[in-house]
């Protein structure tokens, strides 16, 4: 019973995380290719030196030179990553976790439940060691004290 209640939600829990990560992944595509071409656009017009300050002078060069800046500071942090693999698995843990206690209340009869629950598990396993990992080795580079500004 509990079975033919779980699969459709799994199903359509699949197949929305599946074109969520495909929609997102051709947004920043898209992001990214349209800042590509106005950058290329915007080092086509500098021809000098003095154009770049001149530029930076102005409102749009000061925004555009700060955005840059919190582009960088957010590749060198490391804390995004960390946190979103120990989101993702605490989160996989609890759903794996459920599953399983679904399949020792309902005996054998959901097979489904255990197989699915043991991945969920161990996939949560896996995203808490990977982002485990991420900080020792980023505190390894010093990344985590750049950051902090120690």
């Amino acid at each position: 019973m509990a079975e033919n209640v779980l699969v459709p939600f799994i199903v359509f829990f699949t197949i929305g995380w599946i074109a969520w990560v495909v929609l997102s992944s051709i947004r920043r595509y898209r992001i990214a290719k349209l800042q590509y071409f106005v950058q290329m656009k915007l080092l086509e017009k500098i021809d000098s030196p003095q154009t770049v300050l001149a530029y930076a002078e102005t409102e749009a060069g000061r925004n555009f030179l700060s955005s840059l800046a919190v582009e960088q500071a957010e590749r060198a942090t490391p804390y995004k990553s960390i946190l979103s693999g120990v989101r993702a698995g605490i989160m996989l843990i609890a759903l794996g976790a459920a599953l399983l206690s679904l399949h020792s209340l309902a005996g054998n009869d959901a097979q489904a439940n255990q197989f699915i629950g043991t991945i969920a598990l161990t996939l949560g396993i896996g995203f808490e060691v990977a982002a485990l990992a991420t900080y020792f080795l980023s505190r390894s580079f010093g990344l985590l004290n750049k950051s902090e500004g120690a």
